[in-house]
């Protein structure tokens, strides 16, 4: 048994490099886009309030302009989800 153990450890070596490459370039791009995305979604969001506050534009423009910032905020919280996820697979993988 524990050397069944071993030729499949041996045999998911591969794998689990491959997933910790993966893991570490989504991480990147994560908090690259998360710097980007979190900026973004302050500065529509501050847009959409003044501009509502200012009378520039309807409150109708103004939910609109917050959802997408929203939206923009949501995103790299989704892709750091997806980051715990390759990190789980890898877990699974090294066994006990």
């Amino acid at each position: 048994m524990v050397v069944v153990k071993l030729i499949i450890r041996i045999l998911l070596l591969p794998v689990r490099i491959s997933l910790t490459i993966v893991q570490l370039v989504v991480m990147f791009i994560t908090w690259l886009s998360a710097t980007v995305f979190h900026i973004l979604s302050g500065i529509i969001c501050i847009t959409a309030i003044l501009g509502y506050g200012f009378g520039q534009e309807t409150g109708t423009e103004m939910i609109r302009m917050l959802a997408v910032g929203f939206l923009l905020y949501v995103l790299p919280i989704i892709a750091s989800w997806f980051v715990v996820w390759l990190e789980t697979i890898k877990i699974i993988l090294m066994g006990d």
